[in-house]
């Protein structure tokens, strides 16, 4: 189940990305046809703030799995380990309930626009239950993963896995920044390698 919840939460943080992406070519467009062909599109605006809402809420939980969030660990990383995990627990149970007030928001405002049926002021008339719905769907996800981080991290306590625990909590360090950015360095320089590799063989 962890597993799974962490190749949802990947696959959401792709969709993020893309929604960025598209953030990019919109904004690019507009002001391309603003100045070379004398007209803008009104729905520029519209589209980008719903993009951008839906990709910062579906990269949460990746973000969360890949310990990418920032925290202030400067007296964490100082302290025992039997002191960190507790803090680690402490920092995930303030994560979840903060995050459930986000999700219980979010989907009233998005179940109220429903029941209204309430649209954007906008010439698109976009019904907001779908912007709202898929930006409540990237908390709900963040809230599913910080539970199976923190039953993931208490079964580590109780069988003596506190290391395990530490490392899979603690933010990430220049290290882990490090070794990720050589491990992608290594992948791309083979990906260049493989077609002419293919092309000798021919």
């Amino acid at each position: 189940m962890f597993e799974c919840l962490e190749w949802i939460s990947r696959r959401a943080m792709s969709i993020a990305g893309f929604c960025y992406l598209v953030i990019t070519v919109l904004i690019c467009f507009d002001i391309i046809a603003r100045h070379l062909l004398g007209f803008s599109t009104e729905a520029t605006i519209e589209l980008t703030g719903y993009l951008m809402a839906v990709g910062m809420s579906w990269g949460l939980a990746g973000t969360l799995f890949d310990r990418g969030h920032v925290r202030i660990d400067v007296l964490v990383q100082k302290m025992p380990l039997r002191v960190r995990v507790w803090l680690h627990l402490l920092s995930l149970i303030a994560l979840i309930v903060s995050t459930g007030f986000y999700v219980w928001g979010s989907v009233s405002l998005a179940m109220d626009s429903f029941a209204f049926n309430a649209t954007d002021l906008t010439t698109l008339r976009t019904p907001l239950v779908w912007p709202q719905g898929l930006w409540a769907a990237g908390f709900a996800l963040l809230l599913l993963a910080g539970f199976a981080l923190l039953f993931r991290a208490l079964k580590q306590m109780m069988t003596g896995q506190q290391d395990a625990m530490d490392r899979a909590l603690m933010a990430r360090t220049y290290e882990d920044e490090a070794a990720e950015t050589l491990e992608a360095v290594a992948e791309a320089q083979s990906m260049m390698h493989e077609p002419v590799q293919a092309g000798v063989r021919k």
